[in-house]
């Protein structure tokens, strides 16, 4: 991969935070939109386009993963990808070789996170022992840390069985299905989408996107080593804690998974997040204004 696909986040902390103050005193307590702030970021800041990283006026599929995923382009103190979406298991190794990374044991768990990301999740875990609770990885290593062939195993782990039932009630033809079975996976993501929007649903119960159960490969957070799914997601006191350190959920109705976005949460709207409550549970999640 080329040093341009690769976004170092290393703007200085003082601009930085003069930046987040004026957008907050201009949006005051409303999200201002997400897209409008990525794009100027990128600009100013990486002097590049939205549209080079993530095609998102020309590509439904990147349009979708940006609006589900996007919220780690707002992160600080991280190594963003260069693009939104990987098409290989090498092109995305030759990205995470260059990222600054930690590795750590957690109860017998071996994760892997960028390193700003494991310093606050350490950090979390600190606070929480003193008021008696545990963080700690849900799933096994990748929780945290996930391959390309990762992604590609979870996604099918969804693709499949749904792909299978919508055969059977006859909404999707044999012939249909022959052929996203064998297509490329960019094409293959991009026909489940087809299908979603006729409601012919891929997650694992079949009444909502496969998109809030699990990402499309090369497009995970956890690719950008920016997510960590938590066993103790559902206590409130460790989402505060999580929180506090920077951590926050970002992808609406995924319950456990949390990404790192460095920043504090009374700057999220500013940002171009916006709050939504699922359950008990709140996400903070790109604010678009063909959806206000």
């Amino acid at each position: 991969m080329k040093t341009s696909n690769i976004l170092l986040v290393s703007i200085v902390t003082g601009l930085f935070s003069l930046t987040l103050l004026t957008l907050a005193q201009e949006s005051k307590i409303k999200s201002v939109e997400f897209k409008k702030v990525v794009e100027n970021q990128l600009k100013t800041s990486y002097r590049t386009s939205l549209e080079k990283i993530c095609p998102v006026d020309s590509d439904p599929t990147a349009e979708r993963i940006f609006k589900e995923y996007g919220a780690i382009f707002i992160s600080s103190g991280t190594m963003l990808p260069g693009k939104c979406i990987f098409t290989s298991d090498a092109e995305l190794q030759n990205y995470q070789v260059r990222v600054k990374s930690e590795t750590a044991n957690i109860g017998g768990v071996q994760i892997q996170l960028q390193k700003s990301a494991m310093e606050a999740f350490l950090n979390a875990r600190r606070e929480a022992a003193t008021k008696n609770l545990q963080i700690s990885p849900r799933g096994g290593s990748i929780a945290a840390k996930r391959s390309f062939q990762d992604t590609v195993r979870l996604w099918n782990s969804r693709f499949s069985p749904a792909l299978t039932h919508w055969v059977g009630q006859r909404k999707i033809t044999s012939k249909e299905a022959a052929a996203a079975r064998i297509s490329d996976i960019r094409e293959q993501v991009k026909k489940v989408l087809e299908w979603e929007k006729k409601g012919l649903f891929f997650s694992k119960d079949l009444t909502k996107s496969i998109l809030f159960s699990v990402a499309a490969p090369g497009a995970s957070q956890h690719n950008f080593m920016l997510a960590l799914d938590v066993e103790q997601f559902a206590n409130k006191d460790v989402r505060k804690i999580l929180a506090e350190n920077g951590w926050f959920q970002t992808v609406k109705s995924d319950m456990p998974h949390f990404t790192y976005l460095g920043v504090r949460e009374s700057e999220l709207p500013a940002l171009g997040l916006k709050s939504v409550n699922v359950g008990a549970q709140n996400f903070w999640i790109p604010n678009y204004a063909d959806e206000e």
